[in-house]
C-alpha cells in the first residue's frame, strides 16, 4: 500500500507564505494592467482595436488607478508582509489576511478594466475592492507592529504612507462618483508623493545598505535616521505645497530631494557589487530617484521662470518606470529567490527584465522631450512594448516558483 504523503495542491503552495500570494497577485495585476494600457496606446495611434478607445473615464485616470492602487500595492504588501515580522520580531501575518488582500486587489483590477469600458458602476466597485484590499493589508501590518518586540522607524513610515494611500484611494473613488477631475488629480498626486515614494524610499533606506553589507567585504552601511526623516518629510511637504498652490516653492523641495537622494545613491553604491547583479540592480534602480527629482526641479523651475511647464510627464515616468519599476524587479526577485530555497542570485530572465524596464524608462522619458510626432509615437509605443515583454517573461518565470515547493524542502 502506498503510504507516501499526498503532494500539496497548487492553491496550498500559493498560499503557504504571504510573498507567494501577493507577488503572484501582483504579477497578474501588472500583466492585466500593462496589456490593457498598451492596447489602448496602440488603438490611439492606429485606430485598432476600436473598443480600446471607447472609455468612460479619461485614460490618464484609468492608467493611474491601476498602477497606484492595485499593481504596486500588491508587491508592496508581498514585501512588507514578509519583512515586518523580521524587522521587529513580531507575529506572522495571518493566511486569511494576505489571501483576502491579494484577491481583493486582483478583483479590483478586473473590475476596473471592465468598468473603464462599461461605466461608473463597475469603476466604483473596483475602487471599493481596492479600498478593502488596502485596509486589510494595513490592518494586518499594524497588528504585527502592535504585537512586536520592537518598533523600527521604517515600519512606522510605511504604515503612515499606507494610510495616506487609503485616504487617496477614497478621494479617487469620490472623484469617480462625482466626475470631479480636481479630486482625481489630488488623489493621484497624494498617492504618488505621500504613499508610494515614502514606502519605496523607506524600504531602500533599510535594505540596500543591509544587502550590500552582507555581500561586499568591508562595506560600511550608511543609513542615518535623519536622511530617512528628511526625504519623507520633503515628499509630504511637496504634496502640501502643490495642493495649496505654492508652485514657486516646489523647485526648492525638488532640488533638496534630488541632492539628498543623490547622496544616498553615492553612499550606498559599491564597486564591489559589479559581479553581483542582484545587488547592482538595486543601485541602478535607486539611481532613477535623484534623476527623477532633478527632472522635476527643471520642470518646476521652468514654470517659475516662464510660466510654462517643461518636460511634460518625463519626471513622473522616470519615477514610476525607472525607480518604482526597477526596484520592483530587483527587490521581488531577491525575495522570490531567497524564500524559495534557490541560490540568491539574479538569473538571465530577471536580468533581461531589468534591462527591458530600464530601456522602457529611457524611452518613455525621451518621448516627453522629443518634438517630432513620429518620434513621440515610436518612443511611447516602444516603451509600452518593452515594459510588457520584460514583465511577461519575468512573471511567467516567477509564477512557476510561487506554485512549487521550496527546493530545499523547508516550509514557506
Amino acid at each position: 500500500m502506498n503510504t507516501s504523503p499526498k503532494a500539496p495542491s497548487r492553491w496550498t503552495l500559493l498560499t503557504t507564505a504571504p510573498h507567494r500570494t501577493m507577488f503572484f497577485c501582483g504579477t497578474a495585476n501588472l500583466l492585466l494592467a500593462s496589456t490593457w494600457w498598451l492596447t489602448h496606446l496602440v488603438a490611439r495611434y492606429t485606430g485598432f482595436p476600436l473598443f480600446a478607445l471607447d472609455v468612460k473615464v479619461a485614460p490618464i485616470w484609468a492608467h493611474s488607478f491601476l498602477m497606484l492602487f492595485t499593481v504596486f500595492p500588491s508587491f508592496i504588501f508581498g514585501f512588507l508582509f514578509t519583512t515586518f515580522p523580521r524587522w521587529m520580531n513580531g507575529p506572522s501575518v495571518p493566511r486569511r489576511a494576505y489571501v483576502a488582500a491579494g484577491m481583493s486587489l486582483v478583483a479590483a483590477t478586473v473590475a476596473w478594466i471592465s468598468g473603464v469600458h462599461a461605466g461608473t458602476g463597475l469603476q466604483l466597485v473596483a475602487a471599493a475592492l481596492a479600498f478593502a484590499g488596502l485596509v486589510i493589508g494595513l490592518a494586518s501590518l499594524l497588528g504585527v507592529l502592535v504585537d512586536s518586540q520592537q518598533v523600527v522607524s521604517h515600519a512606522v513610515v510605511a504604515s503612515i504612507a499606507l494610510s495616506v494611500g487609503i485616504v487617496s484611494l477614497a478621494g479617487f473613488g469620490y472623484g469617480v462618483w462625482q466626475a470631479n477631475d480636481f479630486a482625481l488629480h489630488f488623489a493621484v498626486r497624494s498617492a504618488l508623493w505621500g504613499f508610494l515614494l515614502p514606502v519605496f524610499f523607506a524600504v531602500c533606506h533599510r535594505m540596500v545598505p543591509f544587502f550590500s553589507q552582507n555581500a561586499v567585504p568591508g562595506y560600511q552601511a550608511w543609513r542615518p535616521q535623519w536622511i530617512l526623516a528628511a526625504v519623507v518629510s520633503l515628499a509630504y511637504a511637496r504634496l502640501l505645497l502643490g495642493t495649496t498652490g505654492a508652485l514657486s516653492s516646489l523647485v526648492v523641495v525638488d532640488l533638496a530631494l534630488a541632492l539628498l537622494t543623490a547622496a544616498c545613491a553615492v553612499r550606498w553604491t559599491s564597486l564591489g557589487a559589479r559581479g553581483n547583479p542582484l545587488l547592482w540592480t538595486l543601485y541602478a534602480g535607486f539611481a532613477w530617484l535623484p534623476v527623477a527629482m532633478a527632472l522635476q526641479a527643471a520642470r518646476d523651475g521652468a514654470f517659475v521662470l516662464t510660466g510654462e511647464w517643461a518636460l511634460g510627464r518625463a519626471p513622473i515616468h522616470a519615477l514610476g518606470i525607472g525607480f518604482f519599476g526597477g526596484l520592483l524587479v530587483a527587490m521581488v526577485t531577491r525575495v522570490t529567490m531567497g524564500h524559495s530555497g534557490r541560490p540568491l542570485r539574479m538569473d538571465q530572465v530577471a536580468l533581461a527584465c531589468f534591462a527591458g524596464v530600464q530601456l522602457a524608462a529611457v524611452s518613455r522619458v525621451a518621448s516627453e522631450i522629443v518634438t517630432a510626432p513620429a518620434a513621440i509615437r515610436s518612443l511611447l509605443l516602444g516603451s509600452g512594448i518593452l515594459w510588457l515583454l520584460a514583465f511577461a517573461a519575468w512573471s511567467l518565470r516567477h509564477a512557476g516558483i510561487y506554485l512549487s515547493p521550496r527546493t530545499d524542502g523547508k516550509p514557506g
